[in-house]
């Protein structure tokens, strides 16, 4: 009996220590996407509460992006990898879009 409930106990502790590490890794890529936005989208998106620089005319800020019902995970990574007429071409690898779709929905949640 007491080697089941160690059992049991050993198994809580692991569930608590990687869903912890999966929040952090969570914040982490939120973090980085900020920064990646910041860096590559600024230049005509609103990226960040606070930015200064202008945004080119038509261009929606992430917020607005973020609230829009249709701003999933997956409609997100569809529309990074189809070229757009008014949006220059970036090229990004699976970690920066997975990093940079982690901010806007963190937007969506009120998260930053």
């Amino acid at each position: 009996m007491r080697a089941l409930a160690d059992i049991a106990c050993a198994t809580v502790i692991a569930a608590i220590a990687a869903s912890s590490a999966a929040a952090q890794e969570r914040r982490d890529a939120v973090a980085t996407g900020r920064d990646l936005a910041l860096q590559l989208c600024s230049g005509c998106h609103l990226v960040a509460p606070g930015q200064r620089r202008p945004i080119a005319e038509g261009a929606p800020s992430f917020q607005e992006i973020a609230r829009r019902p249709e701003s999933t995970e997956f409609a997100l990574r569809n529309v990074m990898r189809v070229p757009h007429p008014i949006m220059p071409t970036l090229i990004l690898s699976p970690d920066e879009a997975d990093d940079i779709i982690a901010y806007i929905l963190s937007l969506k949640r009120g998260r930053q």
